[in-house]
C-alpha cells in the first residue's frame, strides 16, 4: 500500500494497493461507513479483514 497526497484534487489523495487505487478525502476529518465500505471495494478489501 502507498498514499501519494498529490494525486487527487484539493485536500484529497489516492491510496494504492496493488494495481487498485481509491481516492482518500481529507485525512483530517472523519469518513462515514458507506464511503469506507466504497473505499475498501474499490481496493478489493473484505470489511472483515480490515
Amino acid at each position: 500500500m502507498r498514499f501519494v497526497a498529490s494525486e487527487g484534487p484539493g485536500s484529497h489523495g489516492t491510496l494504492h494497493a496493488g494495481e487498485r487505487k481509491t481516492t482518500v478525502k481529507d485525512r483530517k476529518k472523519e469518513i462515514g461507513k458507506g464511503l469506507l465500505a466504497k473505499m475498501l471495494d474499490d481496493l478489493g478489501i473484505e470489511k472483515g479483514d480490515f
